[in-house]
């Protein structure tokens, strides 16, 4: 009886091993399967993309990204065959895009590419697995009025530099930045008017560590693979001096834009008749020869803008540069900067005052940039020189090429204007204060309104 009880007892043990032994051979066969088809996923986007449920039709999706991004083989040569990540109900599927016409070159023009960004989000179609269309949604983000900004197609000197001011302290420089996504031409967001939120949200959403490139291309805003995945994000020099000549020439968005090659821009101004291109800029007396609004095309491969020469004869200037933060990061982008020998020269404590009065964010981050006259007043190469308006390309009723740098920044951030509203303030309160006591519950005498009306 003994030995029965036993060897059944021992049966049934073994019964159960084998029923546990398949049960996790079981399991470990979808793991495998499982684990084998995310490596799958990783390396071959098509898969994720097979999700029945996401192959077709209209969904909200995030944008996060093109698979392998920074990868060997992910570059410009290979373009048109990217898949790109989305998150659709918290799933990561990817999908190959529509490319767009061709145009006479055999170049696609690229219009879904061109207006996605990363972290925001979409109406997607998808049709057999490739996005046919992308339309932004909605985003929450408050509107922000620049401290400076132009009125479009205006076309003065003045209102042109004041466009240039628009982007600074908001803006910060990203290599291809304000370039179509191709890197050919215009982005959608320099040739938009007004400034664009793009910039403001991603100089919020970076800090003083910030850098335009970061030498692992995985992680980098650097443009490694010759083609512009973040081009929505900031600016380049080219790329600002390009949006402050569209929002000064246009009222209206997605016509053709300004952006080009930051050694010719100032020479391809003056081929449309715009105004004057030279290389000598320096007068028979030595001093150099720039006035408010000038452009400066340099042979570095950079392009400025001229706020005027200072009476020691240093040069205050509206740029888009990577120059270094107070952490030694480069990518400090829009900003007014200085051309001089020292840090006490006038253009220099002029950037130093505007830029912290104005833009504190921005200075807290970023010192002021001192510029080096033998590189930024070089224009030898190519077609390096300076362009100078004429009234062929913008007026300049207000006289603000003949003024000084510290007359034009009163101009640029209506200095005067404020003055002149405090002091008429002042008079209307004094003005108040004499007058009869008002009447309990008059709306007319009410002082508060008086006062409203005054300013």
């Amino acid at each position: 009886m003994i030995k029965r009880i036993t060897i059944q007892k021992v049966l049934v043990v073994l019964l159960i091993s084998v029923m546990i032994i398949g049960l996790l051979s079981c399991v470990n066969i979808v793991s495998r399967a499982h684990n084998s088809t995310n490596e799958a996923q990783v390396s071959d986007g098509r898969l994720l993309a097979g999700i029945e449920a996401y192959n077709n039709g209209e969904y909200e999706a995030e944008y996060l990204g093109i698979l392998n991004y920074g990868k060997e083989g992910i570059d410009k040569d290979h373009k048109n065959d990217f898949y790109y990540r989305f998150n659709i109900n918290g799933n990561e599927v990817t999908y190959k895009i529509y490319n767009g016409t061709i145009d006479t070159e055999g170049q696609y023009d690229y219009p879904i590419q061109n207006r996605l960004k990363e972290g925001y989000r979409y109406r997607i179609n998808v049709q057999d697995s490739v996005v046919t269309d992308a339309t932004e949604l909605p985003s929450d983000n408050n509107p922000f009025v620049p401290r400076v900004i132009g009125i479009p197609g205006k076309k003065t000197v003045t209102n042109f530099l004041k466009n240039a001011i628009g982007p600074i302290g908001t803006t910060l420089y990203i290599y291809g930045g304000a370039w179509d996504w191709q890197d050919v031409g215009s982005s959608i967001q320099s040739r938009t008017i007004g400034l664009p939120m793009e910039w403001v949200r991603f100089f919020d959403s970076q800090d003083v560590n910030f850098t335009y490139k970061n030498m692992d291309p995985e992680h980098s805003y650097y443009p490694f693979g010759g083609y512009n995945e973040y081009y929505y994000a900031g600016a380049d020099c080219s790329g600002y001096v390009g949006w402050a000549l569209y929002n000064t020439f246009n009222t209206e968005n997605g016509l053709e834009g300004y952006v080009g090659s930051a050694r010719n821009m100032a020479k391809d101004l003056a081929d449309k008749g715009l105004g004057e291109w030279t290389k000598d800029i320096k007068m028979k007396s030595g001093e150099i020869d720039l006035k408010p609004g000038d452009i400066v095309s340099i042979s570095d491969h950079h392009i400025w803008i001229s706020l005027g020469t200072c009476d020691d004869g240093s040069i205050l200037i509206a740029h888009c540069s990577p120059s270094n933060s107070r952490t030694n990061m480069p990518g400090a982008g829009a900003q007014i900067s200085a051309i001089g020998t020292s840090k006490d020269c006038e253009a220099y404590k002029l950037a130093e005052q505007y830029m912290s009065k104005y833009y504190p964010k921005w200075y807290e981050r970023y010192p002021i940039y001192l510029t080096d006259p033998d590189t930024y007043l070089d224009v030898v190469k190519g077609n390096a020189g300076r362009f100078r308006w004429t009234e062929n390309g913008l007026a300049d009723y207000e006289g603000i090429q003949n003024m000084k740098p510290a007359d034009v920044l009163k101009v640029l951030f209506s200095e005067d204007e404020q003055s002149d509203n405090k002091n008429e303030s002042a008079n209307a309160n004094q003005s108040v204060k004499v007058s009869s006591v008002p009447k309990t519950g008059d709306k007319w005498l009410n002082p508060f309104l008086i006062i409203r009306s005054i300013l």
